[in-house]
């Protein structure tokens, strides 16, 4: 059935859809009406297309000025103009040129479809250049132009929500690498053709980058081998245009001046435990309790003290050893101390904010570019200064970059980049559930008693440098102290670069050779100052140097040659060569003679210390072939052949082949008019991860069995033989993926999806089991196992409106991917077990936990004394991957003027927050204000826990916790406990909060930019600015979550800095 195009194109005009800028040819038909100079007159006529036919929404516009309208349904167009002026017509599709009005008021136009919109050209695996309609794999490219405004700590943090299949977990705490998982797994860094093993993503300006290209699979990236086994994201860093020259400023400014997510405390009782607190100073005197926040209620009236609160002996109190004060602890009984008795009122309501400040991230940049008959040049600096939230915290991010192409003779180039990147911060702060955590000693184990602001003297009277001050001398540091005296110091220098020669020995036949190298080192330096909770009371020093370097070598052999109409064949065949080497040298103190000089010769004790060499080579050879047929069937197949340094010589050479199929239907049938563009395309890879190693990069010396350092016997050194074995004819896990997709253009490409399906089988995967008790070992690393990881990505473009003046850009795509067992090789735990738990058919995220035990109903079961019965097995409460990651980005132009705004976030999934549970077993979660707090102050247990108490009966379970009898019967629970008591020795009462697994569905309202372009007619009054922009920009800025006290963005919550809004402004100058 054909579709009716008249009321499509209707609708679209009514939508006042135009399009993208291109050429036409033109006809004039004179009329009668004469044009005087300076006059204005009504321009109008006709736009078709070559057969013809009317095109509506065509945009007409008037060059220079705002004036412009579209074509209606008929293609005729209206437009004031004067005589002299540029009429520019404009069409997704078609390609575009101006006229100059002259002595007619009439022009009808005829445009031409512009065959480049139809043969776009993206960069694939090894920085080959193909038409994106040829792929036989599913692959998105992201324009650089994305990452100049909305700066971001690295510029892979700019690519969140853009990508189908593309999980970018970002976080606050600074200066930490962004989790990056493509199809749930990592992917391979490749900048301009060169693989990147370090993966930093703080080295590369984001200015520098033209696009970036992501190869979602196995297939894609089947040329990189075994290094390309998850997928590769492709950096193309810029060049100089032809015939340019540029000189362009970028600059962004952004401060983090709220938080989106952070801990929520309650300020009602302060520290203590069962309601009694009296400062402790470590030498016997006070009753503080332990560490806990179950103090006393705070703000208590007491008509019988000076001040009329309640009061008690704390951390800043007056201190006379001559003295004993005696005093109520609020409970009915007195007690005494030798430090005076202070108003128990809440000072520190806001602690939170109190200690962290505005954080500062400015980003500066400036390019020159220039080009010429033979080539062209670019070279660029920039500055990252970040100052973080946490006090003491900045962070010093250099680049310098030289790029450029030249063409030593009519068939010989040379194309080629360095950079420099300098990273350098004195303090990278700790975070996590540790005593050197800032959030740690801020949020959950201060109490409002303390106000934070009172901990900045931070070391205590007469004790510089000796002794800190604080609240609490057993369990914690003072956050003050921790911000500026334990300091860990981050130094780096990286170099990475590339020189390819290509020699172009016919239009067909060329030869390339590229050569590129990343090499960087790194210091770090930890100071553990006297005093400090949780180290060693004398202090301590540690240093560490860490080298890397990697090259990569490759020769190309290209062709290309065109058999006849029907029939095209492209093909490469290379060599490559890949070597790496990690090296280091690490020493610490045990002990610092003198406090607060960091050095190794300071230690009191004899320094300890190690060191590393990781080496490992790579040798390589592989073909590309790429057959077209009739102009709409795409044959493609690549295969690669890798010798690595890291498996026995048996078995350390592997070949890795893929083949695909792409068909181009609307080239070959002739389809309704509302479908311009459609494909089908399928794929199969193979692919192995080259190493016999679980750790990523992976251990080269993992199938080789080594003596380990013993202890010394009689002072003589020893060594002892490893007890798991690792069997020398092990090979590498192997990974079968398969995919396919369909790409679908709609309205004259106005709309575009594209969907893919993918189905990736792993094998030879490595598992522990149990040897022979004869074989002398208590492990065996083995082959074993599969699993099955399967997923659905789903892309959506498209311009829903635009008109001469105003136009409205939206993508949105969404994806999801799972694992689940295949195939258990060894039935250690029982036939069909990968785990106690696990089974095949499971996913492998099922996630199960230890808490408690239940009846078959699921009702906690508790026990005589009230509290919950300890758990016999693991219950399974659901997964910890997302069901879908999605994102949604869309541009509103008007005139001058540009709205960006892109929202993301997952749908599904459990997360684990240490937040919530150590707030709430520490006592500082808003939840334990109740009733049940109060009566547990008074010495009352009021807390019934809600679950049941098994009357009679029994129950019976296989050793996987599956219930296999139960002839139990049950009553309601009717015990009561202390609350308090209950809290601490449960871990905060797990079984009414999910075990603290919270959803992981969130949406997060990522950037926002508001830009206003200066127009070329005012620029044009002064000679200084080619163009010039300017931009309000924020980031992170809205966040709907079910996960409380905490953003849900990195993908687990492990006490990170809080999450921050950033709002702040861009300009951009190009000379």
């Amino acid at each position: 059935m054909r579709v009716n195009t008249t009321a499509l194109i209707t609708a679209i005009t009514l939508m006042q859809a135009s399009a993208a800028a291109h050429t036409h040819k033109i006809s004039l038909t004179e009329r009668s009406v004469t044009i005087t100079s300076n006059n204005s007159f009504t321009i109008n006529g006709k736009v078709s297309d070559e057969k013809g036919q009317p095109l509506p929404g065509v945009s007409v516009k008037v060059k220079g000025t705002a004036k412009g309208t579209v074509t209606d349904i008929s293609g005729n167009y209206n437009i004031n103009a004067d005589n002299g002026d540029v009429l520019v017509f404009s069409f997704i599709g078609f390609v575009s040129q101006e006229i100059k009005i002259g002595q007619t008021t009439n022009y009808n136009i005829q445009l031409k479809e512009d065959p480049k919109a139809l043969t776009e050209v993206v960069v694939t695996a090894l920085n080959i250049k193909k038409e994106k309609k040829s792929l036989t794999y599913a692959l998105q490219v992201v324009d650089g132009e994305t990452l100049e405004k909305v700066k971001t700590p690295t510029a892979i943090g700019g690519l969140v929500g853009q990508v189908a299949g593309l999980d970018i977990q970002t976080t606050s705490s600074f200066f930490e690498n962004p989790g990056i998982l493509l199809r749930g797994q990592t992917p391979l860094i490749v900048i301009d053709g060169i693989p990147d093993p370090t993966a930093d993503p703080y080295k590369i300006n984001a200015d520098d980058i033209e696009s970036i290209t992501v190869l979602k699979g196995a297939a894609g990236a089947a040329l990189y081998g075994s290094i390309g086994i998850n997928g590769a994201i492709l950096y193309t860093t810029k060049r100089g245009k032809k015939g340019v020259t540029d000189v362009e400023l970028n600059s962004s400014t952004m401060f983090q001046t709220s938080f989106l997510a952070a801990p929520k405390v309650q300020t009602q009782y302060g520290d203590g435990n069962n309601g009694v607190y009296s400062y402790q100073d470590g030498s016997g005197d006070g009753l503080e309790g332990g560490g806990w926040v179950w103090g006393p209620a705070l703000n208590q009236k007491d008509p019988n003290t000076a001040s009329g609160y309640l009061e008690l002996p704390q951390f800043n109190s007056p201190y006379n050893p001559n003295v004993t004060y005696t005093y109520d602890l609020g409970n009915g009984t007195t007690a005494t101390s030798h430090y005076k008795p202070l108003p128990w009122i809440s000072r520190g309501a806001n602690n939170v904010d109190n200690f962290f400040q505005t954080g500062v991230m400015s980003n500066t940049s400036v390019a020159v570019t220039t080009s010429g008959e033979k080539g062209s040049f670019r070279i660029s600096a920039a500055n990252n200064y970040q100052k973080g939230v946490e006090p003491n915290t900045s962070l010093n991010n250099s680049s310098f970059t030289i790029a450029g192409n030249y063409n030593l003779t009519p068939k010989l180039t040379l194309d080629g980049r360095i950079s420099y990147n300098r990273q350098f911060s004195d303090n990278i702060p700790s975070t996590g559930y540790s005593q050197g955590s800032l959030l740690y000693n801020v949020a959950l184990w201060l109490g409002a008693d303390v106000d934070i602001r009172d901990l900045k003297n931070y070391w205590a009277p007469g004790e510089t440098g000796l002794q800190q001050s604080y609240y609490n001398l057993s369990y914690y540091n003072n956050p003050y102290f921790l911000a500026y005296q334990q300091l860990n110091g981050y130094h780096s220098d990286k170099t990475f670069g590339n020189l390819s020669l290509n020699y172009q020995f016919s239009k067909e036949l060329s030869l390339k050779l590229r050569s590129g190298f990343n090499a960087n080192s790194v210091n770090e330096d930890e100071d553990y100052p006297y005093s400090l909770i949780g180290g060693n009371p004398d202090g301590n020093f540690s240093t560490s140097d860490a080298t890397h370097f990697d090259i990569t070598t490759d020769l190309i052999l290209s062709y290309k040659h065109k058999f006849s109409d029907n029939f095209n064949l492209s093909a490469l065949a290379g060599a490559a060569s890949f070597f790496n080497e990690d090296k280091g040298l690490s020493a610490s103190t045990d002990g610092l003679s003198i406090p607060g000089q960091y050095y190794l010769s300071n230690s009191i004790n004899p320094i300890t210390g190690s060191n590393y060499l990781d080496q490992r080579q790579i040798n390589s050879l592989y073909a590309d072939l790429d057959l077209e047929f009739y102009h709409f069937i795409y044959v493609s197949g690549t295969a690669r052949r890798d010798q690595t340094s890291t498996l026995p010589l048996a078995n350390n050479a592997f070949i890795y082949p893929s083949v695909g199929v792409s068909v181009v239907l609307s080239d070959a049938f002739k389809l309704p008019d509302v479908i311009s563009y459609l494909k089908v395309r399928s794929t199969w890879a193979q692919v192995n991860s080259g190493a016999v190693s679980t750790t990523n990069p992976p251990n080269p010396y993992a199938s080789i069995n080594t003596y380990n350092n013993a202890n010394k016997f009689n002072g003589v050194s020893s060594l002892s033989y490893p007890s798991s074995y690792d069997a020398p004819n092990l090979i590498p896990n192997t990974v079968q993926s398969w995919e396919s997709g369909l790409a679908l253009g709609l309205l004259k490409n106005r709309l575009n999806a594209d969907v893919t399906y993918f189905r990736n089988l792993e094998s030879n995967n490595f598992q522990n089991i149990t040897p022979s008790q004869a074989s002398g070992y208590s492990s065996l690393l083995v082959n074993a196992n599969e699993f099955l990881n399967k997923g659905l990505e789903f892309v959506l473009n498209g311009t829903p409106i635009k008109t001469s003046n105003f136009s409205w850009t939206s993508g949105f795509n969404f994806s999801n991917n799972h694992t689940w067992i295949e195939k258990v090789t060894y039935d250690t735990y029982g036939p069909g077990y990968y785990s106690q738990y696990l089974k095949v058919g499971d996913r492998l995220d099922k996630l199960y936990v230890s808490e408690g035990q239940f009846s078959a109903d699921g009702k906690l079961i508790v026990g005589a004394n009230g509290y919950p019965l300890s758990a016999l097995y693991s219950t399974p409460i659901g997964n910890t991957d997302p069901s879908w990651i999605y994102g949604w980005q869309n541009t509103f132009n008007y005139k001058n003027i540009s709205l960006s705004i892109s929202l993301d976030g997952r749908l599904g999934g459990l997360q684990y927050s240490t937040v919530n549970e150590k707030m709430a077993w520490g006592g500082t979660a808003l939840s334990t204000v109740n009733q049940y707090r109060v009566a547990a102050n008074a010495g009352k247990s009021t807390f019934i826990a809600p679950g049941e108490v098994v009357v009679s009966g029994n129950a019976t379970y296989d050793s996987h916790g599956n219930l296999l009898t139960d002839t139990r019967t049950y009553a309601p629970n009717t015990t009561p406990v202390n609350y308090i008591s209950y809290m601490e020795s449960t871990g905060g009462n797990p079984y009414q909060n999910n075990y603290f697994y919270y959803s992981g569905t969130y949406l997060k309202l990522r950037t926002v930019s508001l830009t206003y372009t200066f127009s070329k007619k005012l620029l044009s009054k002064q000679k200084a600015f080619k163009s010039a922009s300017v931009s309000l920009i924020g980031n992170n800025l809205l966040l709907f979550s079910k996960l409380p006290n905490a953003d849900p963005d990195p993908g687990a919550d492990s006490y990170e800095t809080p999450s921050t809004r950033s709002i702040g402004f861009n300009f951009n100058l190009k000379f």
